[in-house]
């Protein structure tokens, strides 16, 4: 067998792996119903209490800023964001420090595959996660506040997911790289969701931001994901419309994935060096 063969064999198996953990607990995903259904819709329901329900001037005054009259749709899309970004950022790196904590990290890194399928193989799970939380966004939407996505937003949000997805993955294999030399990355996970989910325009409008702010949210994927996710659903923006936003979105894959690469060669020889691959 090859080792590009064997690389991708073992890949599979470590995702299949993560698969099999994550159906053997599935009341884990009752905790999802809540922050992609519950959550968002206690938002939108304060955000109307504010605004003083349907006035038509806070109506006016939140589509100038966001592009859109339709304030559940734009909360509950950021929030399933917000579970996409939580699935990936905790996913690859839970994934190495359950490994190092059970002891087998190092019996896997004697093994000949590549070191980079450890990092990368475990974050497909997150797409189970992720696709939960689209699910339950959209029929909460439809359930709770009677918006539909028209049928035309399908294959622009489709089109935006697939382009999304490498850019997702290389974010949460970026950070999972720390827990090989730090151990437990909890505390710097909630730092960058937190600014993600300020930055990014997840839980509001990027222009609400100060002009600096916006200029590094332009830097970010979710910044784009989200906003090209609301476009086709909430404003029926086509393929072609967001095509722009997409390109972006691959060229910052590229520097990300090459960035998690290199961060995870060199945090891996100082492991080695310091044997942290030995305390769990």
């Amino acid at each position: 067998m090859s080792l590009v063969a064997g690389d991708l064999r073992a890949f599979f198996a470590a995702g299949q792996k993560e698969l099999r953990i994550l159906r053997r607990y599935p009341l884990n995903f009752v905790g999802g119903v809540f922050w992609s259904a519950l959550l968002p819709a206690i938002y939108v329901l304060m955000g109307r209490a504010y605004s003083g329900g349907s006035d038509p001037r806070a109506v006016a005054a939140f589509a100038e800023r966001s592009g859109t009259t339709e304030i559940a749709g734009f909360v509950f899309i950021g929030f399933a964001m917000y579970m996409w970004l939580s699935s990936v950022l905790w996913g690859p790196g839970t994934a190495l420090r359950r490994e190092q904590i059970q002891g087998s990290l190092e019996a896997t890194f004697l093994s000949p595959v590549s070191r980079l399928v450890p990092l990368f193989g475990p974050g497909v799970s997150a797409l189970i996660p992720m696709l939960f939380s689209f699910v339950v966004t959209f029929v909460s939407l439809w359930l709770m506040f009677g918006f539909v996505p028209p049928l035309g937003a399908a294959l622009p949000v489709l089109v935006v997911v697939i382009v999304a997805l490498p850019a997702m993955y290389a974010i949460g294999t970026l950070f999972a790289a720390g827990v090989l030399r730090y151990g437990e990355m909890g505390p710097v996970v909630q730092i960058v969701r937190g600014t993600f989910v300020l930055a990014c325009g997840i839980t509001f409008p990027v222009a609400m931001l100060p002009a600096w702010a916006q200029a590094g949210a332009a830097t970010l994927p979710p910044t784009y994901i989200v906003s090209d996710i609301r476009a086709a659903t909430l404003r029926g923006a086509s393929v072609g419309e967001i095509g722009g936003d997409l390109a972006t979105v691959l060229a910052l894959t590229v520097v990300i994935a090459l960035a998690a690469i290199a961060v995870f060669r060199v945090l891996e020889a100082s492991a080695r060096r310091s044997g942290m691959l030995g305390r769990y």
